[in-house]
């Protein structure tokens, strides 16, 4: 009997373990675009209107962005996600950076791609995490928009080397989070995007962005 309960109990906390190994990363939203465009993205206009379609590869579907010396994007509200650990991970390829287009010259200040997540501030508007396919920017470095510390951003890919091939990308968000902005946990996430623009240098520029997935846990 001894030996039956032993083998009971090791079996129960296996079963436990692996059942808290599923619960540890929970996803908070996920988006493919096999459905379309769904009504949940809003536009955030700036300048002219980056015109933005569902495009399939196979039996894939992705969202092409194509910004004509234009400079806007599409976000997606979050209900205030207060969490300590989380992870983004996406997809994404460029055709090309904007020809002269520059990560510290305001006049010429256009990304091809660029996604960023938005976390609630009492004053002023919302901080945001940019991860953004530079200019010139070195790889794995970090920067400022240059009217707005509140808008910062980190280098995942850098020029044209790699146009053309999707490139996966994912983020420990409260890390990057305390890299940006201080030691102290993030505040609650309440927006989530993805930016096309080149009205600055005013070429015309693709960027393919799929695969969005926000979790929760480790």
């Amino acid at each position: 009997m001894g030996s039956y309960w032993v083998k009971f109990f090791l079996c129960l906390a296996l079963a436990c373990a692996f059942t808290l190994r599923l619960r540890a990363k929970e996803t908070l939203f996920r988006e493919d675009f096999e459905m379309g465009l769904k009504p949940i993205w809003k536009k955030v206009e700036f300048t002219g209107e980056t015109q933005h379609a569902i495009e399939r590869e196979g039996t894939n579907s992705f969202l092409r962005a194509r910004a004509s010396a234009s400079a806007s994007g599409l976000a997606v509200k979050l209900e205030s996600l207060s969490l300590k650990t989380s992870a983004l991970k996406w997809r994404w390829k460029i055709d090309q950076v904007p020809p002269d287009g520059s990560d510290a010259d305001i006049k010429k200040f256009d990304h091809t791609a660029r996604l960023f997540v938005a976390f609630k501030t009492f004053i002023g508007p919302p901080k945001t995490i940019n991860y953004v396919w530079a200019n010139q920017a070195r790889q794995g470095s970090s920067f400022q928009h240059p009217n707005s510390g509140r808008s910062r951003f980190i280098v995942l890919q850098t020029g044209n080397a790699k146009a053309g091939a999707w490139q996966t990308e994912e983020r420990d968000l409260t890390a990057d989070w305390k890299l940006l902005f201080g030691d102290e946990d993030p505040p609650a996430m309440v927006g989530l995007g993805f930016m096309t623009d080149s009205d600055g240098t005013k070429s015309t520029v693709t960027g393919c962005y799929d695969a969005i997935e926000l979790t929760a846990g480790k």
